[in-house]
């Protein structure tokens, strides 16, 4: 998924696990991490389930901000159906999950696929900072935003990998993304399990109600992460999400 004259930063992904004949394809978000976000929730996954386990770098994240910039959304969709076959050929049944923008992707490709099983966490419906209806006139002056890396990476004790800035036009594509996506919820009937942080103060607090009540499928489920704010990397509800996922693929994918 990505271009083999692009270094890739030490740790970012992608990496795979194979496992039994169920795949999971997680899909990392768009703030300018990569796929060391998801590494913790995957390797729990595959170790206490036993599944298949991918999870993708899209274009454009760990190797230069620069290459973000100039990504189109129609080259992360094609990544992801290039990879979403090669997944399939190894596997009888498969598992897509997203964080944050990887979520909103996850929605897209239950639109458009038979997917045996699908789950988000913290995928927005919108944002709460009002900053990003300004992108198309920040740009214009403003080609990067800088990212607190040090911060993060302190946080997570060295695990987070990922941009120190990210480009200003990243916004206008999650917000198209975020468009796509609730024309097609509609058209979501694979068994979906949501999750959302209580202390999220990134995205709208009714993302996860919105998605719950406009997908069509009735083999769904919305859960609360009380402690968790919008980063899935060291999560304080980590072991939460990994047991209720394992659960809800248990009942619905035996």
């Amino acid at each position: 998924m990505i271009d083999k004259k692009d270094k890739i930063m030490d740790g970012a992904g992608p990496f795979f696990f194979e496992g039994n004949k169920i795949g999971i394809r997680i899909i990392h978000g768009g703030g300018g991490g990569t796929c060391a976000d998801l590494k913790p929730l995957a390797e729990d996954l595959y170790k206490k389930g036993g599944y298949t386990i991918s999870v993708p770098l899209l274009p454009g994240f760990g190797t230069k901000p620069e290459d973000l910039k100039n990504i189109t959304i129609e080259e992360w969709k094609s990544a992801l159906d290039e990879e979403l076959t090669i997944l399939k050929d190894r596997c009888d049944k498969i598992i897509v999950g997203g964080h944050s923008m990887g979520g909103i992707l996850t929605l897209i490709l239950a639109a458009n696929y038979n997917l045996d099983l699908i789950f988000t966490i913290s995928a927005p419906v919108g944002v709460q900072t009002s900053l990003i209806h300004l992108v198309p006139f920040f740009k214009i002056f403003v080609k990067y935003h800088k990212i607190n890396s040090e911060q993060f990476k302190k946080d997570t004790n060295g695990k987070w990998i990922g941009y120190n800035k990210i480009p200003v036009n990243i916004g206008i594509k999650i917000k198209k993304l975020m468009k796509d996506m609730k024309k097609s919820l509609y058209m979501v009937n694979c068994p979906t399990l949501l999750f959302q942080g209580r202390l999220d103060s990134e995205i709208k607090k009714r993302s996860m109600d919105y998605i719950f009540s406009n997908i069509a499928t009735k083999d769904k489920k919305k859960i609360w992460l009380e402690q968790n704010s919008h980063p899935i990397l060291d999560s304080p509800d980590h072991n939460q999400i990994v047991s209720e996922t394992l659960n809800f693929i248990n009942e619905n994918c035996p």
